[in-house]
């Protein structure tokens, strides 16, 4: 086990003395209190091509990882051999669709795919279909990526779209309080058995509107339920399965973070412009009694209102794209944040473990390589 801290002694000493001069109260006062990312493992799989990890055995056996550009799903072992690949969003018998929201290890043997058409899909581990259901539709945007569910044994947490609604349910500004999203769902009896609301005291509820991802990010923790949204700067906690509201703790980022606006409901094209200036959460993580949380930065509104608003894209919009919208991570424990900085380690939370594609001391070379290395963290 190889102990790595995330920058030169004198680089943490810079850190400490921007955060000791913080007005936040809950900033760190000591400079052991430092967090270290400690990397326990890596896997390296024998393949050329993009590999994004869908999700982890229990006993860390077996890998499910997909090829966004070959859409092949694939198993792959402890030893990074490749057990198996198939694309199933080709037309035949086993196929789902063109798009998933994500994809779990179920029982010892089965694969559950949740596909973008609704529903959920059952596999085997030789990636054919045994059953597909519509228990309910998930409400998210974010395809393939897996925030939109979590599966605890047989207990389903995802962002449920409204049964009844009505085709205008974008047409009131309001529409994420009307409905209670948050669901739980058992697998084994096939029923929701617990239903909740969005917290009212989050951002998305006090400041009405279309938000560009309306599911949480959801993690287990001592057996509680840890839910942040993207656009809200709070942790929520729940009891789990039953969904009661626990508390919050308020994230309280540094001035690099800025509330994002609702995309006007009226002209959908228009947030665009808003998440630029504004910022979003894209990674939410425990490891060893700590919560880290990545957020994205944001490019100042003046210079967002000088952009041309009837054209989406092009190099100027780009240019702040890549000046601003760069990733900051934040680690607390007990209620108080410990480190925060930018960092550009896109860290990925799955099975529990916490990850990354490259070695986060090393420089990120661009380089195309034959084989895909995954990298295994903890906090301590």
């Amino acid at each position: 086990m190889r102990h790595l801290t995330l920058y030169s002694l004198s680089l943490l000493l810079l850190i400490y003395a921007q955060f000791s001069c913080s007005s936040g109260s809950d900033r760190f006062e000591s400079i052991e209190e430092m967090p270290q990312f400690i990397l326990t493992d890596s896997l390296v799989v024998d393949y050329l091509g993009a590999l994004t990890i869908l999700d982890i055995k229990a006993d860390r056996s077996e890998y499910l990882m997909y090829d966004p550009q070959r859409k092949e799903f694939l198993r792959v072992n402890k030893h990074g051999d490749i057990i198996l690949s198939k694309n199933l969003s080709a037309d035949g018998k086993d196929s789902f669709g063109a798009y998933f929201y994500s994809a779990h290890y179920y029982d010892d043997d089965k694969l559950l795919i949740f596909p973008y058409s609704g529903g959920v899909c059952t596999y085997d581990f030789q990636f054919n279909l045994l059953s597909k259901e519509t228990p309910f539709n998930i409400f998210t945007n974010a395809l393939g990526s897996g925030i939109a569910t979590l599966l605890v044994d047989n207990k389903l947490f995802a962002n449920k779209y409204p049964e009844k609604a009505s085709g205008d349910l974008y047409s009131h500004e309001d529409y994420l309080a009307r409905h209670p999203f948050l669901t739980t769902y058992d697998l084994d009896k096939k029923k929701v058995i617990a239903e909740q609301y969005l917290p009212k005291e989050s951002q998305i509820i006090q400041h009405p509107g279309k938000y560009s991802e309306p599911a949480p990010h959801s993690i287990m923790m001592e057996d509680e339920l840890y839910l942040l949204f993207s656009n809200s700067p709070e942790i929520y906690k729940y009891s789990f399965p039953e969904l009661k509201l626990l508390g919050k703790v308020a994230l309280n980022p540094s001035d690099k973070y800025v509330q994002v606006k609702p995309f006007p409901v009226e002209a959908l094209g228009n947030g665009v412009f808003n998440k630029l200036a504004g910022s979003e959460y894209f990674h939410f993580s425990s490891s060893n009694g700590y919560l880290l949380t990545g957020y994205l930065g944001a490019a100042p509104q003046d210079k967002v209102d000088a952009l041309p608003q009837d054209l989406l894209g092009g190099e100027d919009f780009m240019a702040l794209v890549k000046e601003y919208k760069i990733p900051y991570y934040q680690i607390r424990k007990g209620g108080k944040i410990l480190w925060e900085e930018q960092n550009d380690t896109r860290f990925i939370f799955k099975g529990g473990h916490l990850i990354a594609d490259r070695n986060i001391i090393q420089p990120i070379v661009e380089e195309e390589k034959d084989h895909v290395v995954y990298y295994f963290y903890e906090i301590g």
